[in-house]
């Protein structure tokens, strides 16, 4: 597929996928305000597996769509070298990345949830509350349906008008592109260490669920089940972390990226979590147990400060927009209907 095809197939699988992602994207918002109500009212509670079932399965057949969607634009995604006229290869877009990652957040909490719901139904509406706020977050701020892959969509379409200029502007949109393909999104890493830093998260906000009703309660078998999430939680996250190691050496050769403040959360909140799990050989020492909340409570939060440095904090593994990035993408409209 040439340069002029690949733009004229995707501006009519973008027109598709919003056709059917936009109310899509709109009962999903409905349905996690009503999932929250049923979460809060006493009244419903014999509702709740019910209810975070049918959201599960919601969210499931959302990701279907997008499943379908990839699939699709691998297929029409392809990066040609303008000095041989060959294609080198497709662009597989993984599933996580970009707008798509709090949703693959709130599912991933939402079928751990349903999992959990013969331990500990007592954590039920704490799991509800999380899945609400994550999947209408993820369809009113990422909107993978009607707003997706800004970042890929911008690159791609530079790379396809620099490849209708030729010359050196051609050259330099292969060079990048053809990077972005081997080290990033082809990457083997880019189908493993995501997914397991996002089985952590939704693991780790189910340990701090169950550390907000130990406290509150002061029932010593909530500290059993948020230890139980946490230790899953940190071996997902350790062996993740671990495999981004190679990939951050192969893909950021010659950068400074271990000054990278996502990075160097990533490690702290990693650190934190060391010190919660280890604290718990201390536990039954007088008010251990405070401590060990607190070092629960405190990695979650710096959890969710390091996903939000991603998209606030400029450099190496991170989402914020920088001024080169910014002209990229604002060539998407090029690709998302002024070209047809």
């Amino acid at each position: 597929m040439n340069s002029l095809n690949a733009t004229q197939g995707i501006q009519p699988l973008l027109d598709r996928l919003t056709a059917i992602g936009g109310p899509l994207q709109l009962i999903i918002a409905i349905a996690a305000f009503a999932l929250a109500l049923v979460a809060l009212v006493p009244q419903t509670e014999e509702w709740r597996t019910w209810a975070l079932g049918a959201m599960t399965a919601l969210l499931a057949g959302g990701e279907m769509v997008l499943i379908w969607f990839h699939v699709r634009l691998y297929q029409m995604a392809v990066v040609v070298d303008p000095s041989t006229g060959q294609p080198t290869g497709h662009i597989a877009v993984s599933l996580w990345v970009e707008g798509e990652r709090l949703y693959m957040w709130a599912l991933m909490v939402a079928i751990l949830a349903l999992l959990m719901r013969r331990q500990r139904r007592e954590l039920m509406a704490g799991a509800m509350l999380a899945v609400a706020a994550l999947a209408a977050a993820a369809v009113l701020f990422g909107k993978p349906f009607t707003d997706p892959l800004p970042s890929f969509l911008g690159q791609y379409a530079g790379y396809l008008q620099a490849m209708t200029q030729g010359g050196v502007a051609a050259d330099q949109a292969f060079q990048g592109m053809e990077a972005a393909r081997q080290f990033f999104y082809n990457a083997w890493f880019m189908w493993i260490h995501p997914p397991l830093l996002f089985f952590s998260y939704a693991a780790f906000v189910l340990s701090f669920i169950a550390t907000l009703q130990m406290v509150f309660k002061r029932h010593s078998s909530f500290e059993t089940t948020a230890y139980g999430w946490a230790r899953m939680g940190y071996l997902a996250l350790t062996v993740g972390m671990l495999l981004g190691f190679p990939w951050a050496l192969s893909a950021w050769t010659g950068e400074a990226w271990w000054w990278s403040g996502n990075v160097n959360m990533a490690i702290m909140m990693w650190l934190l979590y060391t010190a919660y799990l280890h604290s718990r050989l201390y536990l039954r020492r007088e008010h251990m147990w405070r401590a060990v909340a607190a070092l629960s409570i405190i990695s979650f939060v710096v959890l969710v400060l390091t996903y939000v440095a991603e998209y606030v904090i400029p450099g190496a593994h991170s989402y914020a927009l920088a001024p080169a990035a910014h002209a990229l993408a604002s060539l998407a409209t090029t690709l998302r209907g002024g070209v047809a």
